[in-house]
């Protein structure tokens, strides 16, 4: 029955829904802070969401079909890998069109874990759930201490991978570790913006 529970969770709070799940809150709140927001600004950025992130399917997809077979680790590599190259892609654009701060640093930060991750998978099966649940959940956490709900789905996953069987308790725990070193590096080097957690505003 938990092992059930813990495989449901792993599979609706997979890192290809739930990082584009924080992506959109991001994107959202971002948007909600401007001046002279509009509808069709949103409807670009979201546009431009979606490219990203058919261009890290495309990715996730495409290279196994090229390559053929791959590897046990070679399923998480491919995912990393495309989600790094859509999170830039993203990157590059809201750079482009200067729409903010938020979104760039919050891509950055995916693309900075992601590395790391793209090294150890092909010696040890650290936990990608974990990494891109928490990293994403933690600098939601940091811009506005109001999505701890987001955070807490993300410490459940910690729990979750091992309860599913699908790593060992210290291979999620490492993911765990891993993604607070990289969030807590964004804290000390000033990557967030000003408003992070002492912002009191109240976009509406």
């Amino acid at each position: 029955m938990l092992t059930d529970l813990a495989r449901t969770y792993s599979a609706v709070f997979a890192p290809e829904f739930f990082v584009l799940l924080c992506s959109l809150l991001v994107i959202s709140y971002e948007w909600r802070t401007e001046s002279e927001r509009s509808l069709p600004g949103l409807g670009l950025r979201l546009g431009v969401l979606g490219l990203g992130w058919a261009v890290a399917f495309a990715i996730y997809q495409g290279v196994p079909l090229v390559v053929g077979g791959l590897p046990e680790w070679g399923t998480d590599f491919t995912g990393s890998a495309g989600l790094g190259v859509g999170i830039l892609v993203i990157w590059f654009v809201w750079r482009r069109r200067d729409w903010g701060d938020l979104v760039p640093a919050f891509s950055l930060l995916l693309v900075g874990v992601t590395v790391p991750h793209l090294l150890i998978t092909p010696i040890w099966d650290v936990s990608s759930h974990v990494i891109y649940a928490v990293v994403p959940a933690g600098y939601l956490l940091f811009v506005n201490v109001r999505f701890v709900p987001v955070a807490v789905i993300a410490v459940g996953m910690v729990f979750a991978r091992p309860l599913a069987g699908a790593h060992t308790w210290l291979q999620s725990v490492a993911g765990l570790l891993l993604s607070v070193v990289f969030l807590l590096g964004l804290v000390r080097f000033g990557s967030l913006p000003e408003w992070r957690v002492s912002d009191e505003r109240n976009p509406s």
